[in-house]
């Protein structure tokens, strides 16, 4: 406060503040009185242990005038009438052995009177150089009895809401300047500069002083950075005033038993290996600093127990799987409310109720760019230029295997600086030579817990080359487990201990996948599988769904698809599908494959068209460049080939944010597909959408019939990309049920016409009927129009659906 003149502690609009606040409850700073009296005995003694009190705690209010029910009544007749500065420092001076300093104040606030008492905080332990004594009348006898009330050499000081005689507690406090008394300072952070996390950070603070949060958890795979994060956040609640907190108490415990250097993995010594330790681990923190009387008879837990229910402490297990017992998760579970706890864990520790945070990797454009420079630097220890000044094309690739994992961001820069190329390193990425110890780290304990049949569901799931992932009906398709078993039992085990995520599809199911370095080991290391039979059926798989790329053709023989002309070529259109299946797990043999039928069969556009697909699907930092180069050479080849314009098409839209000029060459390659077959169903969405995407960037009240003009034209083409005649395959029906999808978007969006957006929703829904995104729209169509036709109706239906009671007025 020291930006303000001492009198505007006491000044009316400081108290209004107060006010405004709504405290519910007195707090260390804080204490409420209804009556202000001096004048007697028993009054000044009582009034004189709270301004010892406050002064030897951290200062604060003594408000006057506000009752126990927090109500703001004003002083009456039962106070004092007189409010003198000169009468209270004589009672300071009379008890205190030593110097208060302290603020008065009368304040009226809507015609009320109240007394303010502002008392600074004393550098000083302050005892009572006297007893405090009065009489108070026996109740039955109706004589006066002496009452002491405090003794000679007393100190006093503030807990929470009450005035107290100071412990060994007050005296760790007082002696650490009521700052937060911890132990993680103790242990150095991983890394030598702490880099983003911003939102991670923020969402864990606002997580910290949520009411109903007792217990929160860090989660994530090894090497992700737990320990580092929270380690960064518990120092910014120690020296950050941006993170306010009334912690009293940090008390770091680590279940860690080793950690991963570049030099290799380093066993730690000192660390808790169960229940029973992590118990005497934070006795001990207790003990150290007095926290505990010395004739104390409870155990130990116990002792812990009350702690934790009458001080606010915040308690970090890092590592926490290493604890996970039936003891700990009682512990857990029974965590007291006046404190909070912060797990660490690649695992999920119960099913209690806990707030999760789960921690990815560093984000893409600024921070992992930022943190490679800072371990460059370190590692160097010297030089001018840093990572991003040397190596910034490689990064996207360094990306694209890593997620921005913090471990494996250190080992990249360590290696370079040591010498390694940077091309060596990428390749050793993609394989994960010289990189044992980090995947061994990682993965391997988490990994050796896993039964065979949990194993071959992680392997099925690594098998991708891309980010793809898998939905329950394919995981159980080429595993041969039932769904049930993967549903409910493997793939939360998978989840709970971090080696796989759950995402949402572009069709709405939920996809699994797993992280690439998670792969790379689970791809080497697993035991007890049939690696050889899963890859088989795994191809079998892939072979059988996608049977060719483009949904136009699912019913429609390969050789006529691929324009084969003679029976060489039918066998080039046959491997080359192998080729394209193999590509989701082994993208350098399926190139390989495509080059060498390529080599034998220059002119067949078809293989161009595969070896385009591939290249579009694979991690490469210039994929987009690469397929396009294979499309064109389709083309090229056979101007007449419809399906290389329609890819080609549909990559420049997809990667419009790569050109300005690559939406214009979509709409062109559409409209040479549309010149060889305008019923062209594929060609249709394509210029459908990129109308639709056309008009909405137009604003509607600005140039309101361009809008509507594209709008219109897209609605066209929409028309014609619903598959309608013959017996339609499940592929087509996703297919309508997608169209439909875009269609309604763009009339609700570009022609703000609800209602026949709602109509081509439920025709969408009759090829699809449990497609999620499209009833997703569906129900927020129907939500729009009727809160236009009638919003008091509809805001009664909403409130009635969250159990909320409305009036019927």
């Amino acid at each position: 406060m020291s930006h303000i003149s001492p009198i505007e502690l006491v000044s009316k609009e400081a108290l209004v503040k107060i006010k405004s606040l709504a405290f519910n409850s007195e707090t260390t700073d804080l204490d409420y009185k209804e009556i202000f009296k001096i004048s007697d005995a028993k009054s000044k003694t009582e009034f004189i242990k709270d301004i010892c009190a406050f002064a030897n705690t951290k200062g604060g209010y003594l408000l006057y005038g506000i009752n126990n029910d927090n109500e703001w009544i004003g002083l009456d007749e039962r106070s004092d009438a007189k409010v003198d500065d000169a009468d209270i420092a004589n009672i300071i001076d009379d008890f205190v052995d030593g110097h208060i300093d302290c603020l008065v104040n009368t304040i009226e606030i809507d015609n009320r009177y109240f007394v303010v008492v502002y008392v600074f905080p004393s550098s000083s332990i302050l005892p009572f150089k006297k007893d405090g004594q009065y009489n108070k009348k026996n109740w039955k006898t109706g004589k006066a009895e002496p009452v002491c009330a405090f003794k000679k050499g007393d100190v006093y000081c503030r807990r929470h809401s009450r005035s107290i005689k100071a412990d060994n507690l007050f005296y760790t406090l007082k002696g650490n300047n009521f700052k937060i008394v911890e132990n993680f300072l103790d242990g150095a952070p991983i890394y030598n500069e702490f880099i983003g996390r911003s939102d991670y950070l923020g969402e864990l603070y606002k997580k910290i002083r949520a009411e109903n949060n007792r217990v929160i958890q860090i989660d994530g795979i090894g090497g992700i950075g737990k320990t580092s994060f929270v380690h960064f956040f518990c120092r910014q609640l120690l020296d950050n005033p941006n993170y306010s907190n009334n912690f009293e108490f940090i008390i770091w415990t680590s279940a860690k038993q080793n950690r991963y250097t570049p030099a290799g993995i380093k066993v730690i010594t000192d660390y808790i290996s169960n229940y029973s330790e992590l118990i005497d681990d934070i006795y001990k923190f207790l003990q150290d600093r007095n926290l505990i009387d010395e004739d104390a008879t409870e155990d130990p837990e116990d002792s812990i127990i009350n702690f934790l229910s009458n001080n606010n402490v915040l308690l970090v297990i890092d590592n926490l799987e290493t604890l996970n017992d039936a003891d700990l998760s009682a512990f857990i579970e029974r965590f007291p409310n006046r404190s909070k706890a912060i797990l660490t864990t690649r695992e999920t520790l119960g099913d209690f109720f806990f707030a999760r945070l789960s921690l990815l990797g560093f984000e893409e454009k600024s921070e992992f760019p930022d943190f490679l420079n800072s371990q460059y630097k370190w590692f160097l220890n010297s030089g001018p230029e840093s990572f991003t000044d040397l190596y910034s094309r490689y990064i996207p690739d360094l990306y694209a295997y890593t997620k921005g994992m913090p471990l494996a961001g250190q080992l990249i820069t360590y290696q370079i600086s040591q010498g390694t190329p940077i091309e060596l390193v990428i390749e050793n990425l993609k394989t994960g030579k010289a990189y044992d110890d980090i995947l061994e780290f990682c993965f391997k304990g988490s990994i050796d817990k896993l039964s065979a049949e949990e194993q071959a569901v992680l392997f099925i799931i690594s098998l991708s080359e891309k980010d793809n992932v898998f939905t329950l009906d394919d995981i159980s398709y080429i595993s041969e487990i039932s769904k049930d078993e993967i549903g409910l039992s493997i793939l939360p085990k998978l989840n709970k201990i971090s080696l796989c995520y759950s995402t949402l599809t572009d069709t709405g199911d939920i996809g699994y996948g797993i992280p690439y370095l998670t792969k790379l080991f689970i791809r080497r290391y697993s035991h007890n599988i049939d690696e050889k039979g899963i890859i088989e059926k795994y191809e079998k798989f892939l072979q059988e769904k996608k049977n060719l790329f483009s949904d136009d053709y699912n019913n429609e023989q390969l050789f006529y698809r691929a324009s084969a002309k003679n029976h060489k070529e039918q066998l080039a259109a046959v491997a080359s599908m192998r080729a394209l299946a193999q590509s989701n797990y082994n993208y350098d043999a399926a190139i390989e494959s495509m080059n060498k039928l390529i080599q034998e069969n220059r002119r067949f556009a078809f293989l161009y068209l595969i070896k385009g697909k591939i290249e579009e699907n694979s991690m490469l930092a210039d994929a987009f460049e690469r397929a396009k180069k294979d499309f064109e050479s389709a083309i090229n080849i056979d101007g007449n080939y419809i399906d290389p314009y329609i890819e080609l098409g549909f990559l420049e839209l997809k990667n419009r944010h790569k050109s300005k000029d690559n939406p214009s060459r979509a709409f062109e390659n559409f409209s040479k597909a549309l010149k060889i077959n305008d019923t062209n169903h594929q060609a249709n969405l394509g210029i459908a959408q990129f109308y639709s995407s056309k008009a909405y960037k137009i604003d509607f009240y600005r140039d309101r019939a361009n809008k509507i003009k594209y709008g219109n034209l897209a609605n066209e083409h929409f028309e014609k990309a619903y598959y309608k005649d013959g017996t339609l395959t499940a592929t087509q029906n996703h297919s309508n049920a997608i169209n439909a999808y875009n269609h309604a978007q763009n009339v609700r969006n570009n022609l703000k016409d609800f209602k026949t957006a709602l109509e081509i929703c439920k025709y969408g829904l009759r090829y699809e009927p449990r497609n999620s995104t499209l009833s997703n729209l569906k129900g927020q169509i129907e939500d729009a129009i009727a809160r236009k036709e009638d919003p008091k109706a509809y805001s009664k239906k909403k409130f009635e659906e969250k159990g909320w009671k409305v009036s019927s007025k």
